[in-house]
């Protein structure tokens, strides 16, 4: 399945039932292109509600109602708890393919991009080459 049909199942799948979804990004090896045959599907989601804590639930319900449709393995990741580099990542690489709450989106947006200006310090230093001792 291509990118073009990939982007038209999700945004099908996500009109038909939000799935409680606030925005999806298609990310990761397929919104670049470069996807391999064998590879997954990354999509993030923004839920409207904080997804459970515990292993059981939304995301992996969702998960599996993707993978029927696309027809190969889906990584969902939920946006809410996911790590800022993460969320960073997804809105600097991926693509919006469904918008269910533009305020909502819009606010996830402005707060993981000042998270990660106001990270991006503490990551370059981390990061830096350490002389030997």
């Amino acid at each position: 399945m291509t990118r073009s049909a990939i982007v038209r199942t999700l945004q099908e799948c996500f009109e038909a039932d939000c799935h409680g979804a606030a925005a999806v990004y298609l990310f990761g090896s397929v919104a670049r292109d470069t996807a391999r045959p064998d590879s997954d599907v990354d999509v993030g989601v923004l839920l409207h509600a904080r997804p459970p804590s515990t292993l059981e639930g939304q995301p992996f319900d969702l998960a599996d109602a993707l993978e029927r449709r696309v027809g190969r393995p889906v990584d969902v990741v939920v946006l809410n708890t996911a790590p800022a580099d993460l969320r960073m990542r997804v809105l600097r690489d991926g693509h919006l393919v469904f918008e269910g709450d533009a305020t909502a989106r819009v606010r996830f947006e402005v707060a993981t991009r000042n998270e990660a200006f106001d990270l991006e310090p503490i990551l370059r230093e981390y990061r830096r080459p350490r002389a030997s001792a």
